[in-house]
């Protein structure tokens, strides 16, 4: 027997739900990680990170798929207009999936931020150590020979010094 618009509907969002708790769970491996500057671990992790994502997507399109079906628009007004013609039963599940959903999203989102903040000032700290092993104080500007303002004061470098 198939399964109606209401029940595959259901079934992708709890899939999303699964999903999205597994790419949390990454997150704070990935955290984790960051801070012991384990470049194993978050390759690792940067794998099993893209086919969630991937994922994800898949199930975005499969529940437009399911909207349009049933001559719903997609998004969120398809979304909630699709709920509005459930029975209060299915309509109160779903509610309760999308509302679980936009929590882990929102926990997701947090998370990816304040990673990708630590990646930041990793990068910066690096950026400017290069340049300081390279004679440039990335703290120092000055005006070139030609008059034209640069940040790059070089000095002796201290990589290739005898």
């Amino acid at each position: 027997m198939a399964m109606s618009p209401g029940q595959q509907l259901h079934s992708v969002l709890q899939s999303e739900l699964n999903i999205a708790k597994q790419l949390a769970e990454l997150l704070v491996a990935e955290r984790q990680a960051l801070a012991l500057s384990d470049i194993a671990t978050i390759t690792d992790i940067n794998n099993k990170k893209q086919p969630l994502i991937m994922k994800l997507e898949q199930h975005s399109r499969q529940r437009d798929a399911v909207l349009t079906s049933t001559g719903f628009p997609t998004g969120k007004q398809g979304l909630e207009a699709f709920i509005d013609n459930q029975t209060e039963d299915d309509a109160l599940a779903l509610t309760q999936l999308i509302k679980n959903l936009k929590a882990v999203a929102k926990i997701c989102q947090q998370k990816n931020q304040v990673n990708g903040g630590i990646v930041s000032i990793n990068r910066q700290y690096l950026q400017r150590a290069i340049s300081v092993l390279r004679g440039r104080d990335p703290e120092s500007s000055a005006y070139g020979p030609g008059g034209e303002y640069t940040s790059a004061v070089v000095r002796q470098p201290l990589i290739g010094r005898v």
